[in-house]
Protein backbone atom coordinates (compact mmCIF):
# COMPACT_ATOMS: atom_id res chain seq x y z
CA UNK A 1 0.00 0.00 0.00
CA UNK A 2 1.40 3.48 -0.77
CA UNK A 3 0.20 6.16 1.41
CA UNK A 4 -0.32 9.28 -0.22
CA UNK A 5 2.13 11.90 0.69
CA UNK A 6 0.94 15.83 0.82
CA UNK A 7 3.74 18.23 -1.35
CA UNK A 8 5.49 20.10 0.88
CA UNK A 9 4.50 23.79 0.84
CA UNK A 10 7.56 25.40 -0.65
CA UNK A 11 9.63 27.57 1.74
CA UNK A 12 9.63 31.61 0.93
CA UNK A 13 12.45 33.99 1.88
CA UNK A 14 11.11 35.93 4.97
CA UNK A 15 12.56 39.84 4.92
CA UNK A 16 15.61 40.74 7.29
CA UNK A 17 13.33 43.12 9.00
CA UNK A 18 10.39 40.95 10.26
CA UNK A 19 7.87 41.89 12.75
CA UNK A 20 8.73 38.52 15.32
CA UNK A 21 12.80 39.74 14.41
CA UNK A 22 12.61 43.12 16.11
CA UNK A 23 10.53 41.44 19.19
CA UNK A 24 13.23 39.86 20.61
CA UNK A 25 15.21 41.27 23.62
CA UNK A 26 18.64 42.10 21.50
CA UNK A 27 16.88 43.42 18.23
CA UNK A 28 14.82 46.11 20.82
CA UNK A 29 18.27 46.94 21.94
CA UNK A 30 19.96 47.85 18.47
CA UNK A 31 16.83 49.91 18.02
CA UNK A 32 16.81 51.75 21.04
CA UNK A 33 21.15 52.15 20.30
CA UNK A 34 19.81 53.72 16.58
CA UNK A 35 17.56 55.86 18.01
CA UNK A 36 20.08 57.33 20.60
CA UNK A 37 23.00 57.92 17.63
CA UNK A 38 20.36 59.35 15.35
CA UNK A 39 19.39 61.67 18.13
CA UNK A 40 22.99 62.69 18.92
CA UNK A 41 23.96 63.03 15.13
CA UNK A 42 20.76 65.45 15.13
CA UNK A 43 21.94 67.25 18.15
CA UNK A 44 25.52 67.91 17.21
CA UNK A 45 25.74 68.08 13.33
CA UNK A 46 22.72 71.38 13.75
CA UNK A 47 25.10 73.67 16.07
CA UNK A 48 28.55 72.39 14.33
CA UNK A 49 26.96 73.53 10.79
CA UNK A 50 25.96 76.33 12.11
CA UNK A 51 28.78 77.78 13.92
CA UNK A 52 31.72 75.91 12.14
CA UNK A 53 29.90 76.39 8.41
CA UNK A 54 28.16 79.36 9.03
CA UNK A 55 24.83 78.02 7.24
CA UNK A 56 21.59 79.81 8.30
CA UNK A 57 20.30 77.98 11.57
CA UNK A 58 16.57 77.12 9.35
CA UNK A 59 18.79 75.45 6.97
CA UNK A 60 21.46 73.70 9.46
CA UNK A 61 18.20 72.09 11.53
CA UNK A 62 16.17 71.17 8.26
CA UNK A 63 18.81 69.22 6.50
CA UNK A 64 20.40 67.88 9.85
CA UNK A 65 16.88 66.45 10.95
CA UNK A 66 16.53 65.12 7.69
CA UNK A 67 19.69 63.11 7.90
CA UNK A 68 18.63 62.02 11.36
CA UNK A 69 15.37 60.62 11.10
CA UNK A 70 16.13 59.07 7.23
CA UNK A 71 18.86 56.90 9.85
CA UNK A 72 16.17 56.56 12.17
CA UNK A 73 13.47 54.93 9.44
CA UNK A 74 16.23 52.32 7.26
CA UNK A 75 15.63 49.42 9.34
CA UNK A 76 12.26 49.65 8.37
CA UNK A 77 12.38 51.60 5.06
CA UNK A 78 15.74 51.02 3.53
CA UNK A 79 15.48 52.32 0.40
CA UNK A 80 13.57 55.03 0.24
CA UNK A 81 15.48 56.44 3.52
CA UNK A 82 18.98 55.42 1.87
CA UNK A 83 17.69 57.85 -1.01
CA UNK A 84 16.75 60.67 1.49
CA UNK A 85 20.07 60.26 3.48
CA UNK A 86 22.28 60.75 0.40
CA UNK A 87 19.90 63.69 -0.97
CA UNK A 88 20.51 65.08 2.47
CA UNK A 89 23.93 65.24 2.67
CA UNK A 90 24.15 66.39 -1.22
CA UNK A 91 22.11 69.21 0.41
CA UNK A 92 24.76 69.68 2.98
CA UNK A 93 27.25 69.32 1.38
CA UNK A 94 26.40 72.35 -1.26
CA UNK A 95 25.18 74.37 2.16
CA UNK A 96 28.63 74.11 3.03
CA UNK A 97 30.64 74.64 0.04
CA UNK A 98 30.33 78.47 0.68
CA UNK A 99 32.59 78.29 4.02
CA UNK A 100 36.69 77.41 3.61
CA UNK A 101 36.24 75.70 6.79
CA UNK A 102 37.04 71.60 6.83
CA UNK A 103 36.32 68.89 5.81
CA UNK A 104 34.45 69.05 2.95
CA UNK A 105 32.40 68.24 0.71
CA UNK A 106 31.10 65.59 3.59
CA UNK A 107 31.53 67.19 7.19
CA UNK A 108 32.60 64.93 9.92
CA UNK A 109 29.10 64.61 11.11
CA UNK A 110 27.73 63.79 7.20
CA UNK A 111 30.88 60.90 7.58
CA UNK A 112 29.40 59.53 10.92
CA UNK A 113 25.76 58.93 9.04
CA UNK A 114 26.91 57.94 6.28
CA UNK A 115 29.09 54.66 7.91
CA UNK A 116 26.02 54.38 10.84
CA UNK A 117 23.65 53.91 7.54
CA UNK A 118 25.95 51.47 6.32
CA UNK A 119 26.04 49.55 8.79
CA UNK A 120 22.01 49.25 9.34
CA UNK A 121 22.09 48.37 5.79
CA UNK A 122 24.34 45.86 6.01
CA UNK A 123 23.46 44.02 8.99
CA UNK A 124 19.86 43.95 7.95
CA UNK A 125 19.27 44.21 3.81
CA UNK A 126 21.05 42.23 1.43
CA UNK A 127 24.42 43.12 0.57
CA UNK A 128 23.54 44.52 -2.78
CA UNK A 129 21.66 47.69 -1.35
CA UNK A 130 24.72 47.98 1.03
CA UNK A 131 27.14 48.27 -1.82
CA UNK A 132 25.20 50.25 -3.64
CA UNK A 133 24.44 52.86 -1.12
CA UNK A 134 28.28 52.92 -0.55
CA UNK A 135 29.44 53.47 -4.21
CA UNK A 136 26.36 56.45 -4.59
CA UNK A 137 28.24 58.13 -1.24
CA UNK A 138 31.68 57.88 -2.97
CA UNK A 139 30.38 59.16 -6.54
CA UNK A 140 28.10 62.08 -4.55
CA UNK A 141 31.59 62.64 -2.53
CA UNK A 142 33.41 63.41 -5.92
CA UNK A 143 30.06 64.73 -7.60
CA UNK A 144 30.33 67.77 -4.95
CA UNK A 145 33.76 68.49 -5.48
CA UNK A 146 33.26 68.47 -9.52
CA UNK A 147 30.21 70.39 -9.67
CA UNK A 148 32.21 73.64 -6.77
CA UNK A 149 35.19 74.40 -8.99
CA UNK A 150 35.61 76.75 -5.72
CA UNK A 151 37.01 73.89 -3.81
CA UNK A 152 39.37 72.74 -5.82
CA UNK A 153 41.82 74.05 -4.19
CA UNK A 154 43.64 73.38 -2.06
CA UNK A 155 42.94 69.79 -3.05
CA UNK A 156 44.41 68.07 -0.30
CA UNK A 157 41.42 68.77 1.48
CA UNK A 158 38.57 67.74 -0.07
CA UNK A 159 40.81 64.33 -1.34
CA UNK A 160 41.53 63.72 2.13
CA UNK A 161 38.01 64.14 3.22
CA UNK A 162 37.55 61.48 0.24
CA UNK A 163 39.55 59.49 1.16
CA UNK A 164 38.71 59.07 5.22
CA UNK A 165 35.06 58.64 4.00
CA UNK A 166 35.30 56.23 1.92
CA UNK A 167 37.37 53.94 3.22
CA UNK A 168 36.38 54.00 6.59
CA UNK A 169 32.28 53.45 4.80
CA UNK A 170 34.11 50.79 2.84
CA UNK A 171 35.93 49.49 6.06
CA UNK A 172 31.92 49.57 8.70
CA UNK A 173 30.05 48.71 5.47
CA UNK A 174 32.56 45.16 4.94
CA UNK A 175 31.80 44.05 8.77
CA UNK A 176 28.18 45.15 8.84
CA UNK A 177 27.65 42.88 5.26
CA UNK A 178 29.56 39.65 7.37
CA UNK A 179 27.74 40.09 10.60
CA UNK A 180 24.21 40.63 8.51
CA UNK A 181 25.26 37.14 6.05
CA UNK A 182 25.89 35.67 9.33
CA UNK A 183 22.92 36.05 11.04
CA UNK A 184 21.29 35.10 7.66
CA UNK A 185 23.00 32.19 7.57
CA UNK A 186 21.92 31.26 10.51
CA UNK A 187 17.87 32.34 10.04
CA UNK A 188 18.27 30.26 6.86
CA UNK A 189 19.72 27.17 9.09
CA UNK A 190 16.52 27.47 11.63
CA UNK A 191 14.11 27.60 9.04
CA UNK A 192 15.17 24.88 7.04
CA UNK A 193 15.71 22.74 10.26
CA UNK A 194 11.73 23.77 11.21
CA UNK A 195 10.61 22.92 7.63
CA UNK A 196 12.55 19.44 7.64
CA UNK A 197 10.32 18.64 11.66
CA UNK A 198 7.17 19.98 9.75
CA UNK A 199 7.81 17.64 6.59
CA UNK A 200 8.82 15.18 9.05
CA UNK A 201 5.64 15.32 11.04
CA UNK A 202 3.88 15.32 8.09
CA UNK A 203 5.06 12.40 6.92
CA UNK A 204 4.30 10.86 10.14
CA UNK A 205 0.81 11.60 10.30
CA UNK A 206 -0.06 10.04 6.87
CA UNK A 207 2.05 6.96 7.77
CA UNK A 208 -0.09 6.86 11.32
CA UNK A 209 -2.99 6.99 9.22
CA UNK A 210 -2.65 4.70 6.56
CA UNK A 211 -1.77 2.10 9.86
CA UNK A 212 -4.84 2.96 10.92
CA UNK A 213 -6.57 2.26 7.50
CA UNK A 214 -4.93 -0.63 6.92
CA UNK A 215 -5.81 -2.03 11.00
CA UNK A 216 -9.11 -0.87 10.08
CA UNK A 217 -9.46 -2.70 7.05
CA UNK A 218 -8.40 -6.11 7.86
CA UNK A 219 -10.21 -6.28 11.50
CA UNK A 220 -13.79 -3.86 11.04
CA UNK A 221 -14.17 -4.56 7.24
CA UNK A 222 -13.64 -8.50 7.32
CA UNK A 223 -16.00 -8.38 10.16
CA UNK A 224 -18.70 -6.44 8.26
CA UNK A 225 -17.72 -8.64 5.08
CA UNK A 226 -18.49 -11.75 7.14
CA UNK A 227 -21.89 -10.76 8.48
CA UNK A 228 -22.93 -9.35 5.60
CA UNK A 229 -22.31 -12.83 3.49
CA UNK A 230 -23.96 -14.91 6.51
CA UNK A 231 -27.31 -12.37 5.90
CA UNK A 232 -27.22 -12.53 2.64
CA UNK A 233 -27.01 -16.61 2.97
CA UNK A 234 -28.98 -17.62 5.89
CA UNK A 235 -32.60 -17.73 3.55
CA UNK A 236 -30.49 -20.75 1.28
CA UNK A 237 -28.56 -22.49 4.50
CA UNK A 238 -31.20 -23.06 7.04
CA UNK A 239 -34.64 -24.39 5.67
CA UNK A 240 -38.31 -23.57 6.11
CA UNK A 241 -37.41 -19.60 7.36
CA UNK A 242 -40.36 -17.65 8.36
CA UNK A 243 -40.55 -14.81 5.94
CA UNK A 244 -40.50 -12.67 9.19
CA UNK A 245 -36.84 -14.15 9.66
CA UNK A 246 -35.86 -13.39 5.84
CA UNK A 247 -36.95 -10.07 5.87
CA UNK A 248 -34.97 -9.45 9.09
CA UNK A 249 -31.82 -11.16 7.58
CA UNK A 250 -32.67 -9.07 4.76
CA UNK A 251 -32.59 -5.79 6.73
CA UNK A 252 -29.15 -7.07 8.26
CA UNK A 253 -27.57 -7.76 4.87
CA UNK A 254 -28.79 -4.18 3.91
CA UNK A 255 -27.02 -2.90 7.08
CA UNK A 256 -23.82 -4.36 6.71
CA UNK A 257 -23.56 -3.25 3.46
CA UNK A 258 -24.28 0.66 4.18
CA UNK A 259 -21.80 0.30 6.49
CA UNK A 260 -19.21 -1.78 4.36
CA UNK A 261 -19.56 1.82 2.20
CA UNK A 262 -19.08 4.06 4.68
CA UNK A 263 -16.28 2.02 5.61
CA UNK A 264 -14.88 2.09 2.02
CA UNK A 265 -15.10 5.98 2.06
CA UNK A 266 -13.83 6.24 5.31
CA UNK A 267 -10.49 4.17 4.87
CA UNK A 268 -10.40 6.33 1.34
CA UNK A 269 -10.02 9.31 3.27
CA UNK A 270 -7.45 7.90 5.84
CA UNK A 271 -4.94 7.04 3.01
CA UNK A 272 -5.79 10.89 1.03
CA UNK A 273 -7.78 9.51 -1.67
CA UNK A 274 -9.31 13.03 -2.65
CA UNK A 275 -12.22 10.87 -4.79
CA UNK A 276 -13.48 9.45 -1.29
CA UNK A 277 -13.93 12.45 0.41
CA UNK A 278 -16.07 13.61 -2.87
CA UNK A 279 -18.29 10.39 -2.63
CA UNK A 280 -21.70 11.04 -1.99
CA UNK A 281 -22.46 11.47 1.85
CA UNK A 282 -25.83 10.62 3.66
CA UNK A 283 -28.39 13.46 4.01
CA UNK A 284 -31.82 14.07 5.77
CA UNK A 285 -33.40 12.11 2.44
CA UNK A 286 -31.76 9.10 3.81
CA UNK A 287 -33.53 9.84 7.59
CA UNK A 288 -36.29 7.12 6.25
CA UNK A 289 -34.14 4.32 5.40
CA UNK A 290 -32.36 4.60 8.73
CA UNK A 291 -35.19 4.79 10.59
CA UNK A 292 -37.01 1.69 8.79
CA UNK A 293 -33.81 -0.54 9.46
CA UNK A 294 -34.07 0.60 13.95
CA UNK A 295 -37.54 -0.67 13.35
CA UNK A 296 -36.40 -3.75 11.66
CA UNK A 297 -34.13 -4.12 15.22
CA UNK A 298 -37.11 -3.93 17.77
CA UNK A 299 -37.34 -0.50 17.95
CA UNK A 300 -40.58 1.32 17.44
CA UNK A 301 -39.48 4.62 16.29
CA UNK A 302 -41.47 7.77 14.87
CA UNK A 303 -39.66 10.04 12.38
CA UNK A 304 -41.13 13.43 11.67
CA UNK A 305 -40.18 15.84 9.28
CA UNK A 306 -40.79 19.46 8.24
CA UNK A 307 -42.01 19.75 4.51
CA UNK A 308 -39.98 22.99 4.97
CA UNK A 309 -36.72 20.95 4.68
CA UNK A 310 -34.95 21.38 1.25
CA UNK A 311 -32.05 19.37 -0.80
CA UNK A 312 -30.68 22.75 -0.92
CA UNK A 313 -29.81 23.07 2.82
CA UNK A 314 -26.09 23.00 3.44
CA UNK A 315 -24.56 19.49 3.20
CA UNK A 316 -22.41 19.39 6.15
CA UNK A 317 -25.39 20.06 8.28
CA UNK A 318 -27.46 17.50 6.53
CA UNK A 319 -24.73 15.42 7.02
CA UNK A 320 -24.01 15.80 10.67
CA UNK A 321 -27.82 15.97 11.34
CA UNK A 322 -27.81 12.24 9.87
CA UNK A 323 -24.93 11.27 12.28
CA UNK A 324 -26.78 12.59 14.98
CA UNK A 325 -29.55 11.19 14.49
CA UNK A 326 -27.70 7.80 13.76
CA UNK A 327 -25.66 7.76 16.91
CA UNK A 328 -28.82 8.92 19.42
CA UNK A 329 -30.86 5.47 17.81
CA UNK A 330 -27.84 3.83 18.13
CA UNK A 331 -27.84 4.90 22.10
CA UNK A 332 -30.95 3.92 22.35
CA UNK A 333 -30.44 0.25 20.74
CA UNK A 334 -27.67 -0.56 23.51
CA UNK A 335 -29.04 1.35 26.30
CA UNK A 336 -32.54 1.25 25.81
CA UNK A 337 -33.74 -1.46 23.41
CA UNK A 338 -37.76 -1.71 22.57
CA UNK A 339 -38.27 2.47 23.90
CA UNK A 340 -40.73 4.44 21.80
CA UNK A 341 -38.46 7.02 19.67
CA UNK A 342 -39.39 10.08 18.57
CA UNK A 343 -36.91 11.77 15.67
CA UNK A 344 -37.68 15.06 14.90
CA UNK A 345 -36.23 17.51 12.21
CA UNK A 346 -37.61 21.03 12.11
CA UNK A 347 -36.87 24.24 10.16
CA UNK A 348 -36.56 27.11 12.55
CA UNK A 349 -35.74 30.25 10.62
CA UNK A 350 -32.20 29.66 9.53
CA UNK A 351 -31.75 27.00 11.66
CA UNK A 352 -31.85 23.29 11.00
CA UNK A 353 -33.45 21.81 14.70
CA UNK A 354 -32.97 18.05 15.47
CA UNK A 355 -34.37 16.32 18.43
CA UNK A 356 -34.54 12.82 19.06
CA UNK A 357 -36.13 11.61 22.45
CA UNK A 358 -36.64 8.19 24.11
CA UNK A 359 -38.90 6.83 26.36
CA UNK A 360 -38.53 4.74 29.46
CA UNK A 361 -37.83 1.06 27.74
CA UNK A 362 -39.92 -1.84 28.58
CA UNK A 363 -39.06 -3.47 31.96
CA UNK A 364 -36.62 -5.87 32.30
CA UNK A 365 -35.37 -5.00 28.10
CA UNK A 366 -32.40 -2.72 29.46
CA UNK A 367 -29.22 -5.04 27.96
CA UNK A 368 -26.21 -4.60 29.61
CA UNK A 369 -23.75 -2.28 27.66
CA UNK A 370 -21.21 -3.96 25.78
CA UNK A 371 -18.15 -4.47 27.48
CA UNK A 372 -16.01 -2.51 24.72
CA UNK A 373 -18.78 0.60 24.71
CA UNK A 374 -16.32 3.25 24.71
CA UNK A 375 -18.76 5.74 25.76
CA UNK A 376 -18.04 8.34 23.08
CA UNK A 377 -20.99 8.70 20.98
CA UNK A 378 -22.39 12.17 22.91
CA UNK A 379 -18.26 13.41 22.66
CA UNK A 380 -18.40 12.90 19.18
CA UNK A 381 -21.50 14.76 18.41
CA UNK A 382 -20.49 17.53 20.47
CA UNK A 383 -17.36 17.69 18.10
CA UNK A 384 -19.76 17.68 15.20
CA UNK A 385 -22.27 20.20 16.23
CA UNK A 386 -19.27 22.83 17.69
CA UNK A 387 -17.49 22.70 14.25
CA UNK A 388 -20.41 24.37 12.59
CA UNK A 389 -20.91 26.63 15.43
CA UNK A 390 -24.52 24.31 16.19
CA UNK A 391 -25.82 24.11 19.73
CA UNK A 392 -26.77 20.50 21.65
CA UNK A 393 -28.40 19.89 24.80
CA UNK A 394 -28.47 15.95 26.26
CA UNK A 395 -29.73 14.63 29.07
CA UNK A 396 -32.24 12.03 30.66
CA UNK A 397 -35.84 12.99 31.69
CA UNK A 398 -37.75 12.81 34.66
CA UNK A 399 -39.50 9.68 33.01
CA UNK A 400 -36.32 7.42 32.58
CA UNK A 401 -36.08 8.19 29.24
CA UNK A 402 -33.19 10.41 27.13
CA UNK A 403 -33.42 13.52 25.00
CA UNK A 404 -30.72 14.72 22.30
CA UNK A 405 -31.62 18.12 20.85
CA UNK A 406 -29.12 20.23 18.13
CA UNK A 407 -29.96 23.10 16.28
CA UNK A 408 -27.46 23.63 13.42
CA UNK A 409 -26.64 26.66 10.62
CA UNK A 410 -29.38 25.26 7.13
CA UNK A 411 -28.23 27.74 4.67
CA UNK A 412 -25.16 27.35 2.58
CA UNK A 413 -22.13 29.46 2.99
CA UNK A 414 -23.68 29.75 7.12
CA UNK A 415 -21.72 26.91 8.33
CA UNK A 416 -18.19 28.24 9.70
CA UNK A 417 -15.92 25.36 10.76
CA UNK A 418 -13.79 25.61 14.37
CA UNK A 419 -12.30 23.55 15.78
CA UNK A 420 -13.56 22.59 19.59
CA UNK A 421 -12.02 20.65 22.17
CA UNK A 422 -13.60 17.28 23.25
CA UNK A 423 -15.62 17.70 26.53
CA UNK A 424 -15.55 14.07 27.83
CA UNK A 425 -17.15 10.94 27.12
CA UNK A 426 -21.10 10.39 28.08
Amino acid sequence: MTAHVPPATPRRRRPWSTRREWATWPVVVARITLVVVAATLFAVAAPVTVAVYEVPVPLALLVTAVLSVSLGLAPVLPRTASAVHLAAVAALGLLTAGSPAGPWPLPVTAIIGVGALLVVLGVRTDWRLTAAVWTAATVLTLGLVAVVPGRWEPADVWAATFVVSAGSDLLLAGTAVAIGQRRAVRVELAEARRDAELEQARRRSVEERSRIARELHDVVAHSMSVVHMQAESAPFRVDDLPPAARAEFAAIAETSRTALREMRQLLGTLRGDGSAERAPQPRLADLPALVRATRSAGIPVELRLDDRLSEDDDRLAQLTAYRVVQEALGNVARHASGAATTVTIDRRGDLLAVEVVNAAPPAGTVPAAPPDDGGFGLAGMRERVSALSGTIEHGPLPDGGFRVAVTLPAHPGTTTLRPQADRGPR
